[in-house]
């Protein structure tokens, strides 16, 4: 029932599947016993439970109040479908001519206000389903983000999170991250980019700061569709500081956004920390904003450097940074330059970028006389970047050089 009944009528292959049964936990073990899945208790408040099985989840609630109450329950009457046992689909009458038309609609109002994730859901089904959201429908979703606005009123950030990334993964990213600002939704779960919005740049930059942000995530896609959701909040919150450091030049006779970079990677920190991300996916995208600026050299001993102090944000860093000049107005041309330096970065010996330490910690320690610290951490840092240059390709180059830059430090007392 629900979403995965939707789908098949749309013609797509539903990700999970949804039961109302009079005895979820009863039916819930026999398909886990069938399937050799585990059956487990979702929601004990509601009596919920899930099956998963080789990629799939299997939802068992229970029917109270009956089938017809239990659908008029939920947000649009597309998720309003069931099929009996018999392969009768039930569900609102006007579903049928929501189906064919390929609308969104809500069964009434009320219910978007029942969950305050409703409207944001709204949203992303009409881009990653292809839907075109009703126009009553429509209104009270803005009515919505407008009440949500005001009251605070917010679901989890775990399930905002949920549905902000199924947007971002998805081809069409640029378009449902519009329909939110479009909405009212925007200022709600992301207000730092809402911030963005009518902060006009100029020099180069044809659009304002949030319409850029869009572009550049559109253009990444574009060039890059295998991007993982790091590179894709990245693209999209590269600028997210431009707004707070902009400040008038005369002298320039234009806007200048110093160290925005920098603020920038703090902000990006902060906001996918508090949409509840995987910290190694916090740490790579506000990675990726510090460094945006900083393209690559044209080749040879500092080209061999750069790749040796970002190789964690390599390539992802260069198709970034091409999204983001494809954003640009007449900077199309200096993309042939990023394509020339990620070539030449992909063309590199294997092991280039991440040489295997000639000397360990220890042996530093005891080559420098040096207790343990961060001078021990130093000078293994600029021995692989010497090794990541073609400096050192020994263990007694690697003692030479060591001894050259750092001498024997004698400890005190």
């Amino acid at each position: 029932m629900g979403g995965a009944v939707r789908d098949l009528l749309l013609g797509n292959r539903p990700k999970d599947l949804d039961f109302v049964v009079p005895e979820p936990e009863r039916s819930a073990r026999a398909l886990a016993d069938r399937l050799g899945g585990g059956a487990f208790l979702l929601d004990p408040g509601r009596g919920l439970w899930r099956v998963a099985a080789s990629g799939q989840t299997y939802d068992y609630a229970p029917m109270p109040h009956g089938l017809e109450a239990d659908l008029l329950r939920r947000d649009f009457t597309l998720n309003a479908l069931a099929v009996s046992p018999r392969g009768v689909v039930v569900g609102p009458a006007i579903a049928r001519y929501d189906l064919e038309h390929r609308l969104l609609r809500a069964i009434r109002k009320a219910n978007l206000w029942d969950d305050p994730l409703r409207s944001l859901r709204a949203v992303r089904l009409s881009v990653t389903a292809g839907l075109r959201l009703e126009p009553q429908t429509e209104g009270w979703v803005r009515e919505h983000a407008q009440h949500l606005r005001e009251t605070r009123s917010l679901p989890a950030w775990e399930r905002v999170a949920e549905e902000l990334n199924r947007i971002l993964l998805h081809p069409s990213a640029a378009l449902a991250l519009h329909r939110l600002e479009r909405l009212g939704l925007l200022g709600v779960y992301l207000p730092e980019l809402a911030a963005g919005i009518g902060v006009e740049q100029q020099g180069a930059h044809h659009l304002d700061v949030w319409r850029h942000s869009l572009e550049v995530l559109a253009q990444l896609i574009l060039l890059f569709p295998q991007a993982d959701p790091a590179l894709r909040w990245a693209a999209l919150l590269h600028d997210v500081a431009k707004p707070q450091t902009r400040q008038w030049s005369p002298d320039k006779g234009r806007y200048t956004f110093y160290r925005h970079d920098e603020l920038g990677a703090e902000l990006t920190r902060q906001i996918l920390t508090r949409l509840r991300q995987p910290g190694e996916r916090v740490e790579q995208a506000a990675r990726l904003v510090r460094l945006h600026m900083q393209h690559p050299p044209q080749g040879g001993r500092e080209l061999r450097r750069f790749l040796h102090r970002r190789r964690k944000e390599l390539p992802g860093l260069i198709w970034l940074q091409m999204a983001d000049m494809a954003g640009i107005l007449g900077y199309r041309e200096r993309m042939q330059g990023l394509r020339e330096r990620l070539q030449a970065i992909q063309s590199l010996p294997e092991g280039t970028a991440a040489p295997k330490p000639l000397l360990d910690g220890r042996e530093v320690m005891q080559l420098l006389d040096l207790e343990p610290g961060p001078q021990v951490g130093q000078a293994l840092a600029a021995l692989l970047e010497a090794q990541a240059l073609g400096e050192v390709q020994s263990r007694a180059e690697a003692e030479g050089f060591l001894r050259e830059v750092y001498g024997p430090r004698r400890r005190e007392g």
